[in-house]
């Protein structure tokens, strides 16, 4: 349902902090962190490497934003975990707000474009690993401990991970909890990180990890189709991992985002009917399992109903069957009463809504998602949810409605600029022939682009490009000149105050 695209299905599921001190705040420092909670410093990146080069650290940086759901998953569980916080001692933790001053150009930097992102960074700004929220707390802390002493760069074990005889147990260890979903920068065509990973599988040196990994390759090279189309190889692939993965519940759960998200098109693209029911029933098995396991963390047990739904409607003609449906309600009503932090409603709330209208029930998602609004961490979110489900009825005063009312809410530069993009989209896509609320709503994002001290880079760039490209053919197709000219010229001032690109010159 959602505009936004979060971090990947596979979570980055994972995956904002609250809102954040202003830089030139007095911050604690990395020594002062105790086992309960991680000493982030608080936006000034550059302070923080020159504190890593003064105490030969490396940093530990976490970018996120206040409304990312997997963000306050994250913050909820792994920034919680006890092992974990132990292990930020030997770093310089930094956090970046995705709407903080300049934060958009460091995540252009440090090839950052999802929310989160968790980096180690060694102090000359070299990248040494990226980390997968998918993995456990305690495969995560070994990371750290592994990655605090390490000086070579990503780039250097991607390279000699190429030849994986050559690798180290270390850089297994790395290998094993990259974040393969999220790294733009090395693997943005998910084909050739497939192939990548693939090659890993083949040389892992624990059978376990050899599965991970070709459970991560072919869920890569399934590109988030329905049915993975798959090779023959591919096939026989998904036939020796998959079996063994889910008959070992230790397995399951280090698989567990992969299992949710990635493996009912694998699945569903095998062609013998039997076997595909064979392998639906072990791995609804083992996501019930899971979803009844409160060690695992509580978004992750909401994502285990996900398979329950995409086998139903692969059998029922796009229908889920009323018995599944009966059990996405029990599973979300679960979540909603374990939920009682703020952060971790942002975290899970928005999903539950999605699995009840996926299922069905956009009734259910739509009473939901309106009661999380007075106390939400992000109401705005939300708002857009609630947006998606008018759309989807057809209902476009109502949807629209509630985009502006998200964009006039929105908090933060970064977030008010997307915010707003929502909005106009919308508009220009559900009413383009009403050419004043199509100049109001470009308007919005011009003043937020205006306004905007989070750096106009990375994931503001991408986006504000596509808006234009957007408004452009919009204009073409329904005779905008007009309105164009206008905005082009309110757009030329804005950026001349603000110094953001003038996106409708491109």
């Amino acid at each position: 349902m959602r505009y936004s695209v979060s971090l990947m299905m596979l979570g980055v599921a994972l995956a904002a902090a609250g809102c954040h001190k202003q830089p030139d705040q007095a911050q604690p420092r990395a020594a002062e962190t105790s086992a309960r909670a991680i000493a982030w410093r608080e936006g000034d990146v550059d302070d923080a490497f020159a504190e890593a080069r003064e105490k030969k650290k490396p940093v530990l940086l976490y970018w996120g934003a206040k409304w990312c759901p997997p963000c306050n998953l994250m913050k909820q569980t792994l920034f919680k975990d006890p092992a974990f916080i132990a292990e930020t001692a030997n770093f310089i933790p930094v956090h970046l707000d995705g709407d903080a001053k300049d934060a958009q150009l460091w995540g252009e930097k440090f090839g950052i474009q999802g929310y989160p992102t968790v980096i180690i960074l060694t102090p000359d700004r070299q990248e040494v690993t990226r980390l997968a929220g998918g993995s456990t707390a305690g495969q995560l802390a070994d990371v750290l401990k592994v990655a605090a002493t390490r000086t070579s760069s990503t780039e250097d074990l991607l390279r000699r991970a190429d030849d994986p005889a050559s690798l180290s147990p270390d850089d297994w260890r790395l290998l094993a909890s990259f974040d393969w979903l999220d790294d733009p920068k090395h693997f943005g065509d998910y084909k050739k990180g497939a192939a990548f990973v693939a090659k890993l599988a083949a040389a892992a040196p624990d059978p376990a990890l050899k599965r991970h990994f070709a459970l991560t390759s072919l869920f890569m090279a399934g590109d988030g189709k329905d049915v993975a189309k798959l090779t023959p190889d591919q096939l026989a692939q998904v036939r020796a991992v998959l079996p063994p993965i889910l008959d070992s519940y230790d397995e399951v759960k280090a698989n567990r985002q992969e299992l949710s998200y990635g493996t009912t098109p694998l699945i569903l693209a095998l062609p013998d009917p039997a076997e595909k029911q064979a392998l639906s029933a072990k791995l609804v098995a083992a996501m019930d399992r899971m979803a009844a396991d409160t060690s695992v963390p509580l978004g992750d047990r909401l994502s285990t109903i996900n398979p329950d739904i995409a086998l139903s409607k692969a059998t029922n003609g796009g229908k889920v069957s009323p018995d599944v449906l009966g059990k996405v309600r029990t599973r979300v009503a679960m979540v909603s009463k374990a939920a009682t932090d703020p952060s971790m409603r942002q975290a899970v709330m928005p999903n539950a809504g999605d699995a009840l209208a996926e299922a069905g029930d956009k009734a259910g998602a739509e009473t939901l998602w309106k009661a999380e609004l007075p106390k939400a961490v992000a109401p705005y979110y939300f708002m857009v949810d609630l947006a998606g489900l008018k759309e989807d009825a057809k209902d476009y005063p109502a949807a629209i409605g509630w985009l502006k009312q998200a964009a006039e809410t929105a908090q933060g530069p970064a977030t008010r600029i997307q915010w707003a993009i929502f909005y106009s989209n919308g508009v220009m896509r559900m009413t383009p022939d009403d050419k004043a609320a199509v100049e109001q709503a470009a308007g919005m994002v011009i003043d937020a682009l205006g306004a905007n001290d989070a750096g106009y880079a990375e994931r503001t760039q991408k986006k504000a490009d596509d808006w234009a490209k957007k408004l452009r053919d919009w204009s073409g197709k329904h005779g905008g000149g007009d309105v164009m000219a206008r905005l082009d010229a309110m757009m030329s001032q804005a950026c001349a105050k603000g110094g953001c690109k003038d996106v409708l010159k491109a």
